[in-house]
């Protein structure tokens, strides 16, 4: 029997496909084990109900006692004659554990091991984990005490089964003292001990990247404590299986190899370290102590296992760091000269990203529209295109460069100055900008207006490094002035999801609720969202309130006031994109997760949203009243004042009344109808390759027709092609 134990925090939003991924195996004897370890939030009836429909036995802690316990906890229960960990927010491929397990039984091995996906933040795609990819990829069955070499950087405890009498016999037990990073000491009392390890070659799980895990959650001091605890009970057990088990010495000096890396690519602890902050203090003496009075020679980098994992002489975001600068910072932790540390750090530090030109407009403002999602920001931007001439004359300039006016999908779309943001994330477009600053410098206007969907960049891992890189190539103004529309925090965070999904955006594979895990604080914390620009700027941000203006005076009016713009610009015709029923959301979800092409993935959704022979049914939320009233809740704790303060003043508690009027039912079917719609347009898109896309362009009115210009920009290859074919005749 195989004893599966999951252990569960707080992953609601994961734990059911964790589940299925394992009892979707087909492994007969199969005991699923679920330790509760958050009883306080998470009760019987709670876990009952996330288990609902799994034949899974629920063990709950009467208090939250970490990670290492919990595991723990699920040794002493299990049953197996084999035993397996599986992280909540984690899951199995297709018939992965089935083939482990099957292989596990085969060897008889005390440790089998498989290889691991990493799953992409925010998205289902995922790559087999790197060290997995160089060292455990060849099936086969090694025995002898770490006869096994490459066990030693077996990533983590749950990559792994282990037959369950092995772990007895050898008392292999999670420290429940590490909290936190607990797999690889658990790994190294394991493959010490084992007799036998056995190599599945292929990779069976998945392991979610995602916010707020441990992995990627911010680091703090007890953070850092944890880690060095960590490193001193690594080295300190292969000290002892050495002295023990007669292990040659190249294991000691692969762990210490391996601390050392820890230390200067992994753990960011050296700046508090220089800075003598005083909760370090101990920890700069402990680290010393640990690597004790090893050194390495050149030769170290001649052992395979070293070779395979050593990130030194490649470019990382800590820079180049060659062996030299290795073996000086290995001295330079173990006398605790963290100063000299440092100095060799910025040394190899990645060299500074070549100054922006400097662009200063000292008579001229800047109007910033950073439009967030589902706000009007398409409708807005056809008014701006259709009175650019108007605007021109009344001094205000809507830059043409950057500004998407062909846009594949929908008719009648527009994404503003997207060509801009694209530039920022690239940042290598050099000629965009200097057209724009041309642009700029060459139009009498003392207003200038850039608008785009996606400048608030709200889930970005990097959002910070672009809003600066964003107010670094726009330059300095008189006045900056940041502006966005804003709407009830519960419909703009189901709007964003609706639109990731109905995109075929990377993210739009994944519920509701897992893209709320990762993305529902950056939806709801405006304060936080607009504070970059604020601290960019030095003014504060201008808001408005996008629901009051759509059956108020009109969201154009609004837009005008909020800008500052004339006010006696008429309204226009437009196409208006409202979010598409759940039901439609949902199936374009499972389209996302099953095609793997983004070109079909769109252009399926493209001729399913231009069929207008679907029933139109009730349109209801993907999210329960309960988890709208949670976005509206963190709204009010985080950003409430806030928006007050400049301008936007939700009425929460009408809202609140309006989500408990609702008759609300969660979806339990899609439509035939909406099932007949998606096959027929599946024949359409015939091919590997979907057909070519109509671009539909606005038609210019006769104010802004002259204004349109054509730009061909040949490669340098085309240029000295045609160049050499003008020299020969």
């Amino acid at each position: 029997m195989l004893s599966l134990i999951v252990t569960f925090y707080d992953e609601t939003a994961f734990l059911r496909t964790a589940l299925r991924s394992v009892c979707n195996q087909g492994i007969d004897d199969l005991e699923l084990i679920v330790i509760n370890d958050n009883p306080e939030t998470f009760d019987t009836s709670a876990l009952a109900q996330l288990t609902a429909g799994f034949d899974v036995r629920v063990i709950h802690h009467t208090e939250n006692r970490g990670l290492s316990a919990a595991r723990n906890t699920g040794i002493v229960a299990a049953n197996g004659t084999h035993i397996g960990f599986l992280d909540a927010d984690d899951y199995y491929t297709h018939q992965g554990l089935a083939a482990q397990y099957a292989y596990a039984r085969e060897t008889a091995a005390d440790i089998t091991h498989a290889g691991c996906y990493l799953g992409a933040e925010s998205s289902v795609h995922s790559s087999v984990l790197q060290r997995d990819a160089r060292l455990h990829m060849t099936q086969r069955v090694v025995k002898g005490r770490m006869a096994a070499q490459e066990s030693q950087f077996i990533v983590s405890s749950w990559s792994s089964i282990y037959r369950a009498a092995f772990l007895e016999k050898n008392q292999v037990w999670f420290d429940p003292e590490q909290h936190k990073f607990e797999d690889r000491l658990f790994v190294l009392n394991a493959v010490t001990a084992a007799r036998s390890v056995a190599f599945l070659g292929s990779a069976v799980r998945v392991w979610r990247r995602r916010a707020n895990s441990i992995s990627s959650a911010a680091t703090t001091p007890e953070t850092h404590l944890l880690q060095v605890q960590l490193l001193e009970k690594c080295m300190a057990h292969i000290r002892k299986a050495s002295a023990t088990h007669n292990l040659a010495p190249r294991y000691e000096k692969r762990e210490l190899f391996n601390s050392v890396s820890r230390l200067i690519w992994d753990m960011d602890i050296l700046a508090p370290l220089v800075a003598k902050d005083p909760a370090y203090a101990e920890m700069g003496m402990r680290i010393s102590r640990l690597l004790g009075d090893d050194s390495f020679g050149q030769d170290i980098f001649s052992d395979s296992m070293v070779a395979a994992t050593s990130r030194v002489g490649m470019r990382t975001k800590r820079g180049l760091i060659s062996r030299t600068d290795f073996f000086a910072l290995h001295r330079a932790w173990r006398l605790g000269d963290f100063e000299q540390a440092q100095t060799i750090m910025q040394a190899c530090a990645p060299p500074a990203a070549t100054p922006v030109k400097a662009h200063s407009y000292p008579q001229k403002r800047l109007i910033l529209h950073i439009g967030l999602h589902k706000t009007g920001t398409t409708f807005v931007q056809h008014h701006l295109l259709h009175h650019r001439e108007a605007l021109r004359r009344s001094g205000v300039l809507l830059p043409q460069t950057g500004f998407d006016t062909e846009i594949t999908g929908r008719p009648g779309a527009l994404s503003g100055h997207q060509g801009l943001v694209r530039a920022l994330r690239s940042n290598d477009d050099e000629a965009l900008w200097d057209t724009l600053h041309k642009e700029i410098k060459t139009s009498p206007a003392r207003t200038i207006l850039i608008t785009a969907e996606n400048l608030s960049f709200p889930t970005a891992p990097d959002r910070d490094a672009l809003i600066a890189r964003l107010f670094a190539r726009l330059g300095s103004f008189a006045q900056i002035d940041v502006i966005a529309m804003a709407r009830s925090p519960d419909t703009y965070a189901e709007a964003f999801y609706s639109e990731w999904v109905t995109s075929a955006h990377p993210g739009g594979a994944r519920s509701i609720q897992e893209t709320l895990v990762d993305h529902g604080d950056a939806l709801t914390n405006l304060a936080a969202l607009f504070a970059p620009f604020e601290a960019a700027t030095g003014r504060a941000v201008g808001l408005d309130n996008f629901d009051a203006a759509k059956v108020g005076t009109g969201l154009w009016p609004a837009f005008c006031t909020l800008a500052g713009l004339p006010t006696n610009l008429p309204d226009i015709p437009c196409p208006r994109y409202d979010t598409p029923d759940r039901e439609s959301v949902l199936l374009m979800q499972a389209v996302n997760s099953l095609v793997a092409n983004q070109s079909r993935r769109q252009a399926l959704m493209q001729a399913y949203f231009a069929d207008t022979s679907r029933k139109k049914i009730l349109r209801q939320s993907l999210l329960s009243p309960a988890q709208q009233k949670d976005l509206l809740d963190r709204f009010a704790t985080t950003s409430a004042a806030f928006c007050a303060a400049r301008g936007y003043t939700p009425d929460l508690d009408k809202r609140r009344t309006e989500i408990d009027a609702t008759r609300w039912a969660a979806p339990d079917a899609i439509p035939l109808d909406h099932l007949a719609a998606l096959w027929d347009v599946g024949a359409q898109i015939a091919g590997d390759n979907p057909t070519p896309q109509v671009r539909t362009t606005p038609k210019p009115t006769q104010q802004n027709k002259k204004r349109y210009s054509v730009t061909i920009r040949p490669r340098p290859w085309v240029v000295n092609l045609i160049d050499r074919l003008l020299r020969k005749t």
